[in-house]
């Protein structure tokens, strides 16, 4: 019903536009040209009401989806094909992938202890890193088992972007698995740059960090033990 009002509204506003250009009175034409672009005005309004409303169910269906997998925090792609899921009672981190929208999600999980590093990244610069202490490295021990290590950040260079605008924003994961030892959730990317004023990247980058702060503490609760990766 509401597809079929739309419909009639965007035909109405175009009978009126082609009409004006049959009519001799200036008066007349411009009037005519007038409704039309009330018309196109009010079917826009709809469109974008209806489109918001397919969105929001698809979200809420996404969600019921994602019930299945234990969780007290949750964090959804603008693509609904990836999510990262935080379950705080039995300290697990989880990654939900599809490839269609119309798919079930796949996921694998994470105990707290093996999450090594988090970082944000704007168009694929580091902006904040944890540890501080860069990008981490490994070694070999008597059981022929890499241990993690950080190196000197000194060492590391890392280049001072200031730009007004940006592109991507990312949340980029270094795991204890060696299967997947990185790992990238995107926040968003565009075609063309947007300002950093902007509200879309204000409600980003503050979802963004706030899953920085997270993982952040979780990866401190388990800093001072030793981690082990797996058989080299």
């Amino acid at each position: 019903m509401q597809k079929f009002l739309i419909s009639w509204i965007l035909l109405l506003g175009m009978a009126f536009f082609i009409l004006a250009f049959f009519l001799e009175s200036l008066l007349m034409v411009g009037s005519y040209l007038f409704i039309a672009l009330l018309m196109f005005f009010w079917g826009y309004i709809e469109l974008k009401k209806e489109i918001d409303k397919r969105i929001e169910k698809d979200i809420e269906d996404t969600k019921q989806l994602l019930e299945e997998i234990p969780h007290t925090k949750l964090t959804l792609s603008e693509d609904l094909l990836c999510s990262l899921l935080i379950d705080e009672n039995t300290h697990t981190f989880y990654v939900a992938n599809r490839e269609d929208t119309d798919d079930e999600f796949t996921f694998k999980s994470y105990p707290f202890s093996k999450l090594l590093e988090v970082a944000i990244l704007e168009d694929g610069n580091v902006k904040y890193l944890f540890p501080r202490q860069g990008i981490l490295g490994g070694t070999i021990n008597e059981e022929g088992q890499a241990i993690i290590n950080v190196i000197d950040p000194e060492e590391m260079e890392y280049e001072d972007v200031d730009d007004e605008t940006i592109r991507k924003l990312t949340l980029k994961l270094v795991l204890d698995d060696f299967s997947n030892h990185t790992f990238e959730y995107t926040f968003f990317e565009k075609e063309d740059p947007i300002e950093k004023d902007s509200d879309d990247y204000k409600d980003s980058i503050k979802e963004c960090t706030n899953w920085y702060h997270m993982i952040s503490l979780a990866i401190n609760q388990y800093k001072n033990e030793k981690r082990l990766v797996g058989q080299w």
